[in-house]
């Protein structure tokens, strides 16, 4: 990977910036993040030390470590570059050490039948591009100096807006909060978005996935297909998604048993999808089932299958039981422009992104970067072009996720096609050629060096 610009940010608190604007009466713009994912915090981490303003993230959870921080994503080479130039070094050497070895060549998405036989490979730049980042140490690193600018158990309730033009946060726990400038990064559930913009639904489908770890040992690694992601289908419209973080400092997993694993090791995502009526265990909704019942759930379906190639059903037994997340897949309806005067929107709040070509994260980050270097300008003290600044940032995001939506939409779809063997060989076709499509309608991310 490249060495992009180092950063320049300062390294001044705002908690010693904000005590001086108080004591000198000098404007202060007070700025609230609901959500503290990692696209919230780091909005925060870039606000960080800016003059005059006050960031303050609430996040739900008690602790900085008590939450599910998935598994990894994929980022961009443009936005590792971005978070590099922007971050403070401190906080970005950190980043940097969440960022997995890249295979050789790059990253490539391999598909093939359940039986290992390959089909075809995506292999375009922006896939190469692309490296894996383990969320965990990735959070962690945001997370950097969090006593100064994070509050948490702050589930928000709703706010409300005052003559003053101030916004009242409400919590659960019937406390209260004032800012300036309220910003939901709660996500695809986003009760910010749900009272900003009543109208925009958020509907369930009928898919869902469930997740596990796997440790990364030289045994594990003999059971891949590829040395990078790899989509295999199965029956019944359903499929194997193997993907893998392998830690700079340590390429070996040691630190597991059966039942968890180290957050900081090296690591197989097993993820199988499909359609819930699919589900051999109907006795309550996926994401009611237990790890173990989740275990059983995945072991019995991927031996299923027939024709499974005995490498998959390995890797599934190989699950670590305490690492399994169901992902709910739901459609959050696009929406096109708010009010930003007081109260905006960032990341999958706006609405989501499928997981297919991995954007989500990359939009929730340039999000976060386009919105703090607004904010950092000393005219957003003022409310009428602090409104008309962030009304300009929201279309941009809008444009930019409603790209990546249409690109990443267009492949679920045909993953999701096969539940009959006309329909599997309309799928294999049809993947072929969104892909060509998609190679030749590149991302509104820019991956050129």
């Amino acid at each position: 990977m490249a060495t992009p610009p180092q950063s320049s940010s300062s390294s001044t608190s705002w908690s010693s910036w904000s005590a001086s604007s108080v004591k000198n009466h000098e404007p202060l713009l007070r700025i609230g993040v609901v959500g503290g994912g990692i696209a919230g915090l780091t909005l925060a981490q870039l606000l960080h030390g800016t003059p005059n303003v006050q960031v303050t993230v609430y996040e739900r959870s008690f602790e900085a470590v008590d939450r599910l921080c998935g598994y990894r994503v994929m980022l961009s080479y443009f936005v590792l570059q971005n978070l590099q130039a922007t971050l403070r070094r401190e906080v970005w050497t950190r980043v940097a050490a969440s960022i997995g070895i890249q295979p050789q060549g790059g990253q490539e998405l391999q598909f093939m039948k359940s039986s290992g036989t390959q089909m075809f490979t995506f292999d375009n730049e922006e896939m190469r591009d692309s490296f894996s980042v383990s969320r965990w140490p990735l959070r962690k690193a945001l997370l950097y100096g969090y006593e100064d600018f994070v509050k948490f158990g702050k589930v928000f309730q709703r706010y409300e807006r005052l003559r003053s033009n101030a916004i009242k946060i409400h919590f659960e726990d019937r406390s209260t909060d004032e800012c300036d400038l309220l910003i939901g990064a709660d996500g695809a559930g986003s009760r910010v978005r749900r009272q900003l913009i009543p109208e925009a639904r958020v509907t369930e489908t009928d898919l869902a996935v469930i997740y596990f770890k796997i440790p990364l040992t030289p045994d594990t690694k003999d059971l891949l297909p590829t040395n990078s992601a790899s989509m295999v289908f199965t029956q019944k419209n359903q499929n194997i998604m193997v993907h893998s973080w392998i830690n700079p400092r340590k390429m070996w997993a040691t630190k597991f048993d059966d039942f968890d694993i180290s957050n900081e090791e090296s690591f197989i995502m097993f993820g199988h999808g499909g359609p819930v009526r699919e589900f051999i265990n109907k006795s309550k909704p996926p994401t009611s089932l237990s790890s173990a019942e989740l275990k059983t759930e995945i072991i019995a379906r991927v031996k299923a299958d027939p024709k499974i190639d005995p490498k998959f059903v390995a890797l599934a037994e190989h699950c670590v039981l305490n690492t399994s997340y169901v992902h709910a897949v739901r459609d959050c309806q696009a929406v096109k422009k708010w009010d930003t005067g007081s109260v905006t929107l960032m990341g999958d709040a706006v609405f989501n992104i499928s997981t297919m070509l991995g954007k989500g994260a990359n939009c929730a980050l340039l999000d976060a970067v386009d919105l703090a270097e607004t904010l950092r300008r000393p005219d957003m003290l003022n409310p009428s072009k602090r409104r008309i600044e962030l009304r300009k940032r929201a279309e941009e995001n809008v444009k930019r996720r409603m790209k990546e939506r249409q690109r990443a939409a267009l492949i679920q779809n045909l993953v999701y096609f096969g539940d009959n063997k006309l329909k599997e060989f309309c799928r294999d076709q049809g993947l072929k050629m969104a892909f060509d499509w998609i190679d030749d309608t590149s991302s509104i991310i820019p991956h050129e060096r």
